[in-house]
Protein backbone atom coordinates (compact mmCIF):
# COMPACT_ATOMS: atom_id res chain seq x y z
CA UNK A 1 0.00 0.00 0.00
CA UNK A 2 2.77 2.18 0.79
CA UNK A 3 4.23 1.54 -2.45
CA UNK A 4 1.29 2.14 -4.35
CA UNK A 5 0.59 5.81 -2.57
CA UNK A 6 4.20 7.26 -3.84
CA UNK A 7 3.98 5.65 -7.36
CA UNK A 8 0.69 7.17 -7.55
CA UNK A 9 2.01 10.66 -6.19
CA UNK A 10 5.31 11.04 -7.42
CA UNK A 11 6.73 11.38 -10.96
CA UNK A 12 10.06 9.76 -11.47
CA UNK A 13 12.91 11.26 -13.50
CA UNK A 14 16.37 9.33 -13.71
CA UNK A 15 18.87 11.64 -14.46
CA UNK A 16 22.90 11.18 -16.04
CA UNK A 17 25.17 9.95 -13.18
CA UNK A 18 25.62 6.81 -11.85
CA UNK A 19 22.77 4.37 -11.40
CA UNK A 20 20.97 4.65 -8.16
CA UNK A 21 20.62 1.00 -6.46
CA UNK A 22 17.70 -0.75 -5.34
CA UNK A 23 17.69 0.88 -1.56
CA UNK A 24 17.86 4.29 -2.69
CA UNK A 25 15.01 4.24 -4.67
CA UNK A 26 13.47 2.31 -1.54
CA UNK A 27 14.32 5.37 0.62
CA UNK A 28 12.87 8.28 -1.80
CA UNK A 29 10.29 5.82 -2.22
CA UNK A 30 9.58 6.57 1.69
CA UNK A 31 9.94 10.29 1.72
CA UNK A 32 7.53 10.73 -0.81
CA UNK A 33 5.05 8.26 0.70
CA UNK A 34 5.66 10.49 4.34
CA UNK A 35 5.08 13.66 2.62
CA UNK A 36 1.26 12.37 0.65
CA UNK A 37 0.69 10.63 4.36
CA UNK A 38 1.60 14.07 6.19
CA UNK A 39 0.01 16.29 3.68
CA UNK A 40 -3.21 14.42 3.96
CA UNK A 41 -2.98 14.09 7.35
CA UNK A 42 -3.03 17.95 8.03
CA UNK A 43 -5.88 18.57 5.83
CA UNK A 44 -7.77 15.45 7.48
CA UNK A 45 -7.49 17.05 10.83
CA UNK A 46 -6.48 20.72 10.55
CA UNK A 47 -3.54 20.43 12.60
CA UNK A 48 -0.26 21.19 11.72
CA UNK A 49 2.07 18.26 10.86
CA UNK A 50 5.96 17.89 10.17
CA UNK A 51 8.11 15.52 8.72
CA UNK A 52 10.91 14.80 10.52
CA UNK A 53 14.54 14.27 9.04
CA UNK A 54 17.08 12.65 11.21
CA UNK A 55 19.97 12.77 9.23
CA UNK A 56 22.35 11.35 11.47
CA UNK A 57 20.65 8.52 12.02
CA UNK A 58 19.14 7.96 8.72
CA UNK A 59 15.40 7.70 9.71
CA UNK A 60 12.54 9.92 8.86
CA UNK A 61 9.17 10.70 11.72
CA UNK A 62 6.11 12.02 11.58
CA UNK A 63 4.97 14.12 13.67
CA UNK A 64 1.54 16.61 14.68
CA UNK A 65 1.14 19.70 16.66
CA UNK A 66 -0.53 20.26 19.96
CA UNK A 67 -1.79 23.65 18.48
CA UNK A 68 -2.01 26.05 15.57
CA UNK A 69 1.76 26.88 13.98
CA UNK A 70 3.02 29.31 11.43
CA UNK A 71 6.58 29.35 10.53
CA UNK A 72 8.47 32.37 11.87
CA UNK A 73 11.05 33.07 9.41
CA UNK A 74 13.00 35.60 11.98
CA UNK A 75 13.71 32.08 13.70
CA UNK A 76 17.48 30.77 13.44
CA UNK A 77 16.67 27.30 14.96
CA UNK A 78 15.83 24.30 12.52
CA UNK A 79 12.50 24.26 14.46
CA UNK A 80 11.47 27.63 13.00
CA UNK A 81 8.81 28.23 15.69
CA UNK A 82 8.39 25.01 17.16
CA UNK A 83 9.32 23.80 20.99
CA UNK A 84 13.03 22.99 20.67
CA UNK A 85 12.93 19.23 20.33
CA UNK A 86 16.95 18.24 21.16
CA UNK A 87 19.42 19.29 23.32
CA UNK A 88 21.20 21.12 20.13
CA UNK A 89 17.71 22.89 19.73
CA UNK A 90 17.17 23.60 23.02
CA UNK A 91 21.12 25.32 23.36
CA UNK A 92 20.40 27.38 20.22
CA UNK A 93 16.96 28.63 21.57
CA UNK A 94 18.56 29.41 24.64
CA UNK A 95 20.46 31.83 22.40
CA UNK A 96 17.82 33.11 20.46
CA UNK A 97 15.66 34.21 23.05
CA UNK A 98 18.32 35.86 24.82
CA UNK A 99 18.21 38.28 22.09
CA UNK A 100 15.39 38.99 21.21
CA UNK A 101 12.89 40.99 24.13
CA UNK A 102 9.57 41.44 24.93
CA UNK A 103 6.78 38.76 25.61
CA UNK A 104 6.66 35.35 23.43
CA UNK A 105 3.70 33.31 22.42
CA UNK A 106 4.06 29.86 23.72
CA UNK A 107 5.65 27.66 21.14
CA UNK A 108 3.39 24.47 19.53
CA UNK A 109 4.74 21.14 21.05
CA UNK A 110 4.91 18.18 18.18
CA UNK A 111 4.27 14.32 19.35
CA UNK A 112 5.10 11.77 16.90
CA UNK A 113 1.66 9.77 15.78
CA UNK A 114 1.01 6.33 14.36
CA UNK A 115 -0.37 6.73 10.56
CA UNK A 116 0.02 4.56 7.09
CA UNK A 117 3.52 3.38 6.76
CA UNK A 118 4.19 5.01 10.15
CA UNK A 119 2.78 2.01 12.61
CA UNK A 120 5.30 1.81 15.25
CA UNK A 121 4.41 0.88 18.68
CA UNK A 122 6.87 3.80 19.24
CA UNK A 123 5.89 6.61 16.80
CA UNK A 124 8.91 8.23 18.37
CA UNK A 125 11.74 6.28 16.84
CA UNK A 126 10.34 6.57 12.86
CA UNK A 127 11.31 4.43 9.79
CA UNK A 128 14.49 3.83 9.10
CA UNK A 129 15.31 4.59 5.26
CA UNK A 130 17.10 1.45 4.82
CA UNK A 131 20.98 0.12 5.22
CA UNK A 132 23.21 1.78 3.40
CA UNK A 133 21.64 4.87 2.81
CA UNK A 134 21.64 8.34 3.92
CA UNK A 135 20.39 11.90 4.00
CA UNK A 136 23.51 14.04 2.20
CA UNK A 137 21.56 17.29 2.28
CA UNK A 138 18.25 18.95 3.71
CA UNK A 139 17.29 22.07 2.07
CA UNK A 140 13.79 23.80 2.96
CA UNK A 141 12.31 26.88 2.53
CA UNK A 142 11.84 28.34 6.06
CA UNK A 143 15.66 27.71 6.47
CA UNK A 144 18.51 30.25 5.19
CA UNK A 145 21.15 27.24 5.08
CA UNK A 146 21.09 23.44 3.97
CA UNK A 147 21.43 21.19 6.61
CA UNK A 148 23.86 18.20 6.58
CA UNK A 149 23.87 16.94 10.20
CA UNK A 150 20.94 17.30 12.75
CA UNK A 151 17.29 16.99 12.29
CA UNK A 152 15.49 19.14 9.34
CA UNK A 153 12.04 19.87 9.42
CA UNK A 154 9.20 19.64 7.10
CA UNK A 155 6.40 21.26 7.82
CA UNK A 156 2.73 20.95 6.78
CA UNK A 157 -0.77 22.99 7.22
CA UNK A 158 -4.07 22.14 6.75
CA UNK A 159 -5.22 24.49 4.09
CA UNK A 160 -3.31 22.14 1.90
CA UNK A 161 0.17 23.67 1.78
CA UNK A 162 3.41 22.80 2.78
CA UNK A 163 7.41 24.14 2.31
CA UNK A 164 9.50 23.96 -1.10
CA UNK A 165 11.99 21.68 -0.08
CA UNK A 166 15.00 19.26 -1.82
CA UNK A 167 15.85 15.73 0.23
CA UNK A 168 19.41 14.55 -1.42
CA UNK A 169 20.16 11.07 -1.13
CA UNK A 170 23.17 9.17 -1.47
CA UNK A 171 24.43 6.05 -0.66
CA UNK A 172 26.64 5.81 2.80
CA UNK A 173 30.13 6.78 2.57
CA UNK A 174 29.54 8.23 -0.93
CA UNK A 175 29.45 12.03 -1.39
CA UNK A 176 27.66 11.74 -4.50
CA UNK A 177 23.90 12.49 -4.44
CA UNK A 178 21.94 9.14 -6.23
CA UNK A 179 18.41 11.07 -6.25
CA UNK A 180 16.63 14.21 -4.78
CA UNK A 181 13.20 14.09 -3.32
CA UNK A 182 12.03 17.64 -4.60
CA UNK A 183 8.90 19.24 -2.95
CA UNK A 184 6.24 21.75 -4.38
CA UNK A 185 4.72 24.11 -1.91
CA UNK A 186 1.09 23.83 -3.54
CA UNK A 187 -0.56 21.17 -2.98
CA UNK A 188 2.44 19.24 -1.51
CA UNK A 189 3.55 17.56 -4.86
CA UNK A 190 7.03 15.42 -4.41
CA UNK A 191 9.03 14.40 -7.66
CA UNK A 192 12.01 11.97 -7.23
CA UNK A 193 14.71 13.37 -10.15
CA UNK A 194 18.19 11.89 -10.67
CA UNK A 195 21.01 13.56 -8.93
CA UNK A 196 21.59 16.43 -7.05
CA UNK A 197 18.94 19.70 -6.58
CA UNK A 198 18.26 22.72 -4.82
CA UNK A 199 16.29 25.24 -3.62
CA UNK A 200 19.22 27.68 -3.40
CA UNK A 201 17.70 29.41 -6.80
CA UNK A 202 14.30 30.00 -5.18
CA UNK A 203 16.29 31.20 -1.90
CA UNK A 204 18.55 33.71 -4.04
CA UNK A 205 15.11 35.18 -5.50
CA UNK A 206 13.39 35.40 -2.25
CA UNK A 207 16.25 37.60 -0.71
CA UNK A 208 16.07 39.93 -3.92
CA UNK A 209 12.38 40.87 -3.61
CA UNK A 210 12.70 41.08 -0.04
CA UNK A 211 15.37 43.58 -0.38
CA UNK A 212 13.05 45.30 -2.77
CA UNK A 213 9.78 45.40 -0.68
CA UNK A 214 8.05 42.94 -2.91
Amino acid sequence: MLVLVALVTAGVVIGAGAAPNARVKSAATLIVSGIRVAYVRSSATSKPMRLVFDIDHSTLMLEEADKPMLVRRDDETPAAGAQAATPQEQEALAQAEKIVKGPRPARPVFKGVKALGFESDDPAKGRELGSGVRIRRFDVAHSKEPQYEGRGYLYFWSGGMTERAAIQIARSGSDETQLTVVVSPLMGKATIVGGAKTIDAEREDKGEREDRGF
